[in-house]
C-alpha cells in the first residue's frame, strides 16, 4: 500500500524537475541565439527562466555544466538519431553512410547561428577539457561503432568496425573545426568528399563508392 501511494508523488516530482530543467535549457538556448555563448550569463538565464540562482545551482554547478548538457543533448539528437534511422531504414553501408553524412552536412552548412555556436563550444570542449572532450568523443565513437557494427560484413578485409568508427569521427571533427574557424572553407564539398572517401576506403566492394553514393545524395 505504501509503495502504491508514494509512486505518483515521486513521478510528479520527477516530472516537475524535468520541466524546470527544460525551462532552464530553453532560456539558455534563447540567450545563446540572441547574444552568443560568451555573453550568456547565469544571471540573465535565471531572470528569463524566472528562477533564483540557488534553484539553478540545484541543477547545474557551473555555466559550463549547463552548456555541456546542451551539447550532449544536441549531439545525441543529431548523431544518434540519424544513425538509428540509417540502420532502420537502409540496407547497405553506403546508403547508411550517405544518410548520416548528409544529415551532418545539412546541420553544419544549413544550420542556424545557434547550432554553430553549440558546435563551436562542443569542439572547444574536446580541446580544453579532457573530461568533457572524452565524453563527447565517446558518444560519437559509440554511435558510429553501432553503424559500422551493423554493417560489419560489408567492411573491407582487415578493417575492424572500431577502427572505422574512430577514423570517421576524427575526420568529421576536422571538417567541423575547419568550418567554424575559416569562413571561406567549403564544408559542403568536404562532406561530399568525405562520404566518397569512406565508401571507397571502408566498403568491401569498390564499385559502391563514389558513383553510387553520388547518386544517393
Amino acid at each position: 500500500m505504501t509503495q502504491t501511494s508514494t509512486t505518483p508523488r515521486t513521478t510528479l516530482r520527477e516530472r516537475k524537475k524535468q520541466a524546470l530543467r527544460k525551462r532552464i535549457i530553453d532560456e539558455a538556448l534563447a540567450l545563446i541565439a540572441h547574444q552568443g555563448i560568451e555573453e550568456m550569463t547565469i544571471e540573465a538565464m535565471c531572470d528569463g527562466a524566472g528562477i533564483s540562482r540557488k534553484t539553478f545551482y540545484n541543477y547545474y554547478a557551473t555555466k559550463h555544466e549547463l552548456l555541456f548538457d546542451i551539447c550532449v543533448s544536441r549531439l545525441l539528437e543529431l548523431v544518434a538519431g540519424s544513425i538509428e534511422q540509417a540502420i532502420a531504414d537502409y540496407r547497405t553501408l553506403p546508403e547508411r553512410l550517405t544518410h548520416v553524412i548528409t544529415r551532418q552536412k545539412a546541420h553544419l552548412c544549413g544550420g542556424t547561428g545557434l547550432e554553430r555556436e553549440i558546435a563551436r563550444y562542443s569542439i572547444a570542449s574536446i580541446g580544453n577539457s579532457p573530461a568533457s572532450g572524452a565524453t563527447l568523443l565517446a558518444l560519437m565513437n559509440e554511435n558510429f561503432l553501432r553503424l559500422y557494427e551493423a554493417s560489419v560484413s560489408e567492411l573491407k578485409p582487415g578493417l575492424s568496425h572500431a577502427f572505422c568508427a574512430e577514423m570517421t569521427v576524427g575526420m568529421i571533427d576536422t571538417v567541423i573545426l575547419n568550418a567554424l574557424h575559416n569562413p571561406a572553407y567549403d564544408a559542403a564539398r568536404r562532406y561530399d568528399e568525405l562520404l566518397d572517401f569512406l565508401c571507397a576506403s571502408f566498403v568491401r566492394e569498390p564499385d559502391l563508392a563514389a558513383g553510387e553514393t553520388a547518386a544517393l545524395r
